[in-house]
């Protein structure tokens, strides 16, 4: 489950990089339009990723319930991630998915 976590983080660090503030505090600029909707559309794969393996693993009614606990508990690490250290905010959110990746594979 720790896959479903990854990519909801890095879904949601996505949506949030979609929002000028967040983008102007860790890049120094506003984005594109260009960049939004990519950001927009990776945020989307990734949540739809997430919720399809998580249904995958546990079945339907569990996956569901499962997917959307992880997505608050992403946001929240993600919010106090962005509060605390702005900057960490991306390097964990692309590694979580790598290191969820790893550990599906071998477990």
């Amino acid at each position: 489950m720790l896959l479903v976590f990854g990519l909801n983080l890095l879904a949601l660090a996505a949506v949030c990089l979609s929002l000028s503030r967040h983008h102007r505090d860790l890049f120094g600029n506003a984005p594109s339009e260009s960049r939004v909707r990519l950001l927009r559309l990776v945020a989307l794969v990734d949540g739809a990723l997430a919720l399809a393996y998580s249904i995958h693993r546990v079945g339907i009614e569990l996956g569901i319930v499962y997917w959307a606990c992880l997505l608050m508990i992403g946001g929240a690490v993600l919010v106090l991630l962005l509060a605390w250290r702005p900057r960490w905010a991306l390097p964990t959110a692309a590694a979580m998915p790598v290191i969820g990746g790893v550990l599906a594979v071998l477990g």
